[in-house]
């Protein structure tokens, strides 16, 4: 536990606030502490993370909870509707605990309001309570936040003040589904709530030949190795930071992107080892379904390119949440994959990024390596020459152009 001397807690003047606040901390839940007073004392980093990571003024920290509700950071990020409920929660207590504000109250919100809060002494006696609202942000959908509350008692029985915890509204049996996933990965989504310019590796990577496997094999068998050969290569991409995108059938697309990595020579090292790693890596995991000679003749194909400018960010719907980014630099590596057949191409672009001590780190010498156009690949298809017939790539698995 944190000392309860640390400056995050100096407007807790409750000891058992500041306990409380420490270990709420610890448990990375959104929270919110009110003195006696009602003035907002604390708020915990993943609420703030929530609110857009505002600082302590933007926060209203200090503040009673009329004058903090009035500041742009809390009142654009709740539904007017939910807001009214809060408040309809909040003021009997608030009018409870803290008499001496009726007749500011009276002034602020009106007489009808105040009566009616005064009238709820049953809800205001309750020193737990629940409610829930809806959280906003731009361009994205509402999203229902649940919340408990309770008032804190110091121990001869005085009121500390007021605790708020917020959490999903997804039904506990759901939540498993959802955590299985990789933390820091959702953490590097997080960070591309904001869409934007940035600079990125890229990374394609699909089973060569799949639509002939896919008809000579049982469903079932097919699905399963290509649900393990997809699970190992979403494994090597956010083992090495990188953020898997979209997932077509049998292919996968991923991400490395920059402000993720020290420089840009890390993030080149990170997408080229994972173009290393991807082919062993799923025919090892389809090889508990198929046999040998399919994964001899269905390798896995990868490509790897760089875009510095990518435009990118967060699709999120009713039915899913994903990475995306536009720019010329996510077809051409599409094409580089496409062009691959069962190699692991990588740009010209991509690999005079990588500094020599990443360089020798994954087994390359980019002074020795030798370039072709896709123009120059044999089987280079239509929309391959259209794209990218300029790009010059190079193998850098075990298999040469």
């Amino acid at each position: 536990m944190e000392s309860s001397t640390h400056p995050t807690y100096a407007l807790l003047s409750s000891t058992c606030l500041q306990e409380i606040a420490a270990e709420l901390a610890e448990t990375r839940w959104a929270a919110q502490i009110f003195d006696s007073q009602w003035r907002l004392s604390w708020v915990s980093d993943e609420l703030k993370h929530l609110l857009g990571d505002p600082n302590d003024q933007e926060l209203g920290i200090g503040e009673d909870l009329a004058d903090m509700l009035d500041d742009s950071v809390w009142s654009r990020s709740i539904s007017e509707e939910s807001r009214g409920r809060w408040l309809g929660e909040i003021l009997p207590r608030a009018l409870a605990d803290c008499p001496n504000w009726v007749s500011e109250a009276r002034e602020r919100i009106g007489d009808e309001a105040v009566d009616w809060a005064l009238s709820q002494a049953a809800r205001a006696r309750t020193d737990v309570w629940a409610s829930h609202f809806d959280f906003v942000r731009p361009r994205q959908p509402a999203t229902r936040v649940n919340c408990v509350a309770s008032r804190v008692r110091n121990p001869d029985g005085s009121l500390a003040g007021y605790v708020y915890v917020y959490g999903s509204s997804l039904p506990a049996s759901l939540l498993p589904l959802l955590t299985q996933g990789d933390q820091g990965m959702f953490h590097r989504m997080a960070r591309l709530v904001e869409p934007g310019r940035r600079s990125a590796a890229i990374l394609f990577a699909d089973l060569r030949g799949s639509g002939a496997l896919s008809r000579r094999l049982p469903s079932a068998t097919y699905f399963n190795a290509i649900r393990d050969a997809t699970t190992a290569i979403d494994e090597v991409v956010v083992s090495r930071r990188g953020i898997v995108g979209k997932h077509a059938g049998d292919g996968v697309t991923a991400f490395f992107v920059g402000d993720d990595f020290d420089s840009e020579s890390a993030t080149a090292r990170a997408a080229i080892d994972a173009a290393l790693a991807i082919p062993p890596a799923a025919a090892e995991a389809a090889g508990q379904t198929l046999d040998l000679a399919d994964l001899q003749a269905h390798p896995i194909s990868v490509g790897v390119h760089w875009g510095g400018a990518l435009y990118m960010g967060q699709v999120v719907t009713g039915g899913r949440l994903e990475v995306t980014a536009l720019g010329d630099e996510v077809n051409e590596c599409a094409r580089i994959q496409q062009v691959a057949e069962g190699r692991s191409l990588a740009s010209k672009g991509i690999v005079e990024r990588l500094d020599i001590a990443d360089a020798i780190a994954i087994g390359i010498d980019p002074d020795r390596l030798v370039y072709k156009t896709l123009a120059e690949i044999g089987g280079a298809s239509e929309k391959a020459l259209r794209d990218a017939a300029t790009v010059p790539v190079t193998a850098i698995g075990s298999i040469p152009l």
